[in-house]
């Protein structure tokens, strides 16, 4: 069951997409969003810009008052943004938990060492929903990676659209894995909402395990998912390109990854499936 969700905001077009799937997910589940901004002072954007440090006196001043103005731009950018979001939307703000359940809202806006305070939350978040890394002023390009293999938790990644389908067909990555395994059951909960699920393998030379995907398929009946089996070889292709060619063409809604099957090091090495699916694609993808 998803209760809280964390939707981190950065003050740029990016907020609306994390809102609107925030939001999408809330409905079925009652869950309470919680929006969290935090403001990269001008010392963490100035620190995260090599060319800075060559800069001296008058010059450096007016660099720092640039990022301040701009930190501040962008925070009053989240509060807008949220406001009309719950009104839109008529989404009760609530910054304790509720016995009357509910879908409801909060934000918190905060300052300083972002990339600490944003693993901190997430791991007292049942998900987390990103935006694809942007190039933001202070924020590591790396940094959903690092609140994925940090914060513990699920991570939603999505394009910079929102789709009001995003239950409607989910494909589940499958592989004989323990991460695998564990994405799946991580994701129940989305797709025991779902209209369609797809378990989707890919044959990457060595053949599929037949009976590990209908033990799959088992797992998922009993919890009232009725999941449509699919097998596709790579011809060529990485694995990953592989899952969004299939995706394009099954529809599909959302994806299911299980994450780091090779370790953090080696997927960034050899361009694995998790990299992958965290610097590109224009489809959400749930990685655990």
């Amino acid at each position: 069951m998803i209760k809280t969700i964390l939707a981190p905001l950065t003050g740029t077009e990016d907020d609306q997409a994390v809102l609107d799937t925030a939001l999408a997910l809330a409905g079925p589940f009652g869950a309470h969003v919680e929006c969290f901004h935090d403001y990269v002072d001008a010392a963490d954007a100035a620190a995260a810009l090599p060319q800075v440090s060559y800069l001296q006196g008058a010059a450096l001043r007016s660099a720092l008052e640039q990022f301040s103005q701009l930190g501040q731009a962008r925070a009053a950018a989240v509060l807008r943004r949220y406001s009309r979001f719950r009104e839109l939307h008529a989404v009760p703000e609530r910054t304790v938990a509720s016995p009357c359940g509910g879908i409801s809202a909060s934000l918190l806006q905060i300052s300083g060492s972002p990339v600490h305070n944003l693993v901190q939350r997430a791991r007292h978040h049942d998900l987390t929903v990103m935006a694809r890394a942007q190039p933001i002023d202070g924020l590591p390009a790396d940094l959903a990676g690092r609140v994925l293999r940090e914060g513990g938790q699920p991570l939603l990644l999505v394009p910079r659209y929102a789709s009001d389908r995003l239950l409607d067909t989910v494909m589940v990555c499958w592989k004989d894995t323990a991460q695998a395994a564990r994405a799946l059951a991580t994701a129940l909960p989305l797709l025991q909402q779902a209209k369609r699920v797809l378990l989707t393998s890919v044959d990457e030379g060595g053949g599929v395990a037949a009976d590990a995907v209908q033990a799959a398929l088992r797992h998922l009946a009993w919890h009232g998912v009725n999941a449509d089996p699919r097998t596709t070889a790579c011809h060529g292709r990485l694995t990953m390109d592989t899952l969004w060619h299939c995706a394009q063409e099954s529809q599909a809604d959302l994806l299911v990854l299980g994450a780091y099957s090779h370790g953090p090091t080696r997927e960034l090495l050899f361009g694995g499936c998790t990299d992958s699916a965290l610097s590109r694609g224009e489809l959400p993808v749930l990685l655990v």
